[in-house]
């Protein structure tokens, strides 16, 4: 498995400094209110503090829904397009589980070097379904799957000495469960350890602190509609040539000069930046900086 050494955001600050060293103006806390359009075609952007910013291009990475109902607006569109953004799928069925654990985890059937590899613990077929039965009914289920990671086996910076981190993608979770996060948090945390105590026996003493990121806290820390960091499901009819939907795929959108390069492009989320690259293509092809 590939890992930043120093942890994720230590790759945000080696591609801030390129993109400086290449002449791009970075502006942080500095949040986009809306898409200013002029006539048929994007003429720039107007920042929460009443800044106008003119662009011959606008190139949203927020996700579909964000860039086109929120910040475009729906009165900027035609109908058969407003109707596509709204019936986009974006809620998500993902947590993340932070654990700072005192010691190394025990695996069983597992070496301490392979404990360094990307972990992925899954029910079987039959499971899977009923795990996803209990979310589809904004319940809290009993089985998951989950994607752990344990970086600190290859960084020794991320923890004190001789500790670990734990992080695990948890699937098979409600977006807004019937008794609200506040009851649901804590009995969705001691199920998940639960769990993996099933997996790594003992690993529940070792838990120092823990963090349980649920959708809803991504929707809101980072904007990202129905919390879900791929801008939306990767369904068959919202990926590969389809994503997000029709009329704004590969890239271009139907309002001119405006361009999608987030997680909700073709192929999706994670840190491969395939969308970003594939939207500078697409740009370039169409000379539309010329």
């Amino acid at each position: 498995m590939t890992q930043v050494i120093g942890g994720m955001g230590a790759l945000g600050s080696v591609l801030a400094e390129v993109a400086t060293k290449q002449g791009a103006t970075l502006r942080l806390n500095s949040p986009v209110a809306s898409i200013t359009k002029t006539d048929d075609s994007v003429s720039g952007v107007t920042l929460a503090s009443g800044e106008a910013i003119s662009a011959k291009l606008v190139i949203s990475s927020a996700d579909p829904r964000t860039t086109f109902r929120d910040l475009l607006g729906y009165q900027q569109m035609e109908v058969g397009m407003a109707r596509r953004v709204e019936h986009y799928r974006s809620r998500s069925g993902t947590a993340k589980l932070h654990l700072a654990l005192s010691a190394l985890p025990q695996f069983a059937g597992l070496t301490d070097r392979q404990l360094a590899e990307r972990l992925v613990i899954t029910p079987s077929m039959d499971g899977m379904e009923r795990a996803l039965n209990p979310m589809k009914y904004n319940e809290i289920s009993t089985q998951h799957t989950f994607d752990i990671s344990i970086p600190s086996v290859a960084d020794a910076s991320l923890a004190p000495t001789d500790q670990h981190v734990l992080t695990a993608i948890v699937h098979y979770v409600p977006y807004a469960p019937d008794l609200g996060w506040e009851a649901a948090r804590p009995q969705l945390l001691a199920q998940l350890l639960a769990e993996l105590e099933a997996y790594a026996p003992g690993i529940g003493s070792l838990v120092t602190a823990s963090e349980l990121i649920v959708p809803s806290d991504l929707e809101a820390s980072h904007g990202m509609t129905g919390g879900n960091w791929n801008h939306g499901e990767l369904s068959i009819d919202q990926a590969l040539m389809m994503r997000p939907f029709p009329g704004s795929t590969q890239y271009a959108t139907a309002v001119d000069g405006l361009y999608l390069c987030g997680a909700g492009a073709h192929p999706g989320g994670g840190l491969q930046g395939l969308p970003g690259r594939n939207a500078a293509k697409e740009i370039l092809k169409r000379g539309a900086l010329s």
